[in-house]
């Protein structure tokens, strides 16, 4: 598969470290056109490739690092193309006439986890080389569409003056709680839609782990880059012809991997809350994860639905179970802006969740119960 690079200004220096560089080096303008159809047309017009893949330069102090997600996405009926930078979304060049029917770079990628764009199968989801995910979908499904998402490889502090999520709005007490929650081996959950921020903070609380831990980070796709020495990642493998590997399968391995902590990219089904509850019910404190929720509370009721979904533990005893699991749940949204930001913090016992924090409180409220002990 080709490999995409960015570009460089006309003196070779690299983009500002808040530029964004969208590049394919078969779109360099000065190269002859090689296709039949360009022959004796002199040089490649303005046109571009239907794939186009964008890199955000991280700027040379992390901790000017800010949360972002960078996505291309390219639309092949009629050329249209979106790309979503630090917090908006931006209109690249458009596509030329014959680039927009172009299905190499989508059958390229479907290739590369070997997997064929069909009609039976019109959408597939793979992983770059570089870490970023990929996903295609053809008719009759909709498109000819082609989105590719990069992830920051820098984790972003939760305390400083700037590019924080201090300086997204988190309280300086808020923050010095979750530290020392990570700390003292507590359970957390990150909640917040799609696009929110929750691997970015996930990838914050992480950071807070001392480097004497072994972790065992277990993702569907391999997203997270915890800067820790004893970090151990686990993938999924999606299910082909025989049977695949999936979350809740790795949580059951990872227990015999003498793990520290169990850090789960997201959970999804029943099966794998069922996995999850186990592991932290046998010792295994201190584990993060996330989950899809329009509040810390919500993500408390979404989590107790997925376990009585399982029918593994019975209904009256699920919130015991869960609020002796989990000790914070911490959720996080995006707003209008396209800012991510630290909405609410909330600990978890027998009662349900309480608030410690919300954006806009003057302070942080005593933890109480079982999460003040182990404080």
């Amino acid at each position: 598969m080709r490999t995409w690079r960015p570009t460089t200004s006309p003196r070779g220096r690299r983009p500002s470290a808040r530029s964004t560089s969208c590049s394919d080096r078969s779109t360099d303008r000065r190269e002859p056109s090689r296709t039949r159809a360009g022959r004796g047309r002199g040089r490649r017009g303005p046109g571009r490739p239907a794939l186009v893949v964008c890199r955000a330069h991280a700027p040379d102090d992390p901790a000017r690092a800010r949360p972002r997600r960078i996505a291309s996405t390219a639309r092949g009926r009629r050329g249209r193309r979106a790309v979503r930078g630090a917090f908006r979304l931006r209109p690249p060049p458009a596509l030329s006439r014959r680039s927009r029917g172009d299905r190499r770079p989508r059958d390229r990628i479907a290739a590369s986890v070997g997997r064929e764009l069909t009609l039976e199968r019109p959408f597939v989801d793979a992983r770059m080389r570089d870490g970023s995910r990929a996903n295609a979908v053809i008719a009759p499904v909709g498109g000819p569409t082609l989105s590719i998402r990069k992830f920051e490889r820098i984790a972003v502090p939760l305390e400083g003056a700037s590019g924080s999520w201090r300086a997204s709005g988190l309280h300086p007490d808020a923050a010095a709680l979750l530290r020392r929650c990570v700390v003292a081996r507590a359970s957390f959950i990150v909640s917040g839609a799609t696009g929110s921020g929750k691997s970015t903070l996930l990838r914050s609380l992480a950071d807070a782990i001392p480097h004497d831990e072994r972790l065992i980070v277990i993702e569907d796709t391999n997203e997270l880059v915890l800067p820790h020495p004893h970090a151990v990642h686990l993938e999924c493998v999606p299910a082909r012809e025989g049977g695949g590997v999936t979350v809740a399968d790795l949580v059951a391995n990872a227990l015999r991997m003498r793990p520290d902590r169990i850090i789960v990219g997201e959970v999804r089904t029943p099966r794998e809350a069922s996995a999850l509850l186990e592991a932290l019910s046998t010792g295994h404190e201190g584990s993060l994860t996330t989950l899809h929720a329009g509040s810390a509370a919500g993500a408390l009721d979404r989590l107790e639905l997925l376990l009585a979904r399982a029918g593994e533990v019975a209904p009256a005893a699920i919130a015991r179970h869960v609020a002796r699991a989990i000790d914070v749940i911490v959720h996080v949204a995006r707003g209008r802006d396209g800012r991510r930001a630290v909405r609410e913090i909330a600990e978890i016992g027998d009662a349900g969740a309480r608030s410690l924090w919300r954006a806009g409180d003057a302070g942080v409220a005593e933890p109480a119960g079982r999460l003040a002990a182990r404080l």
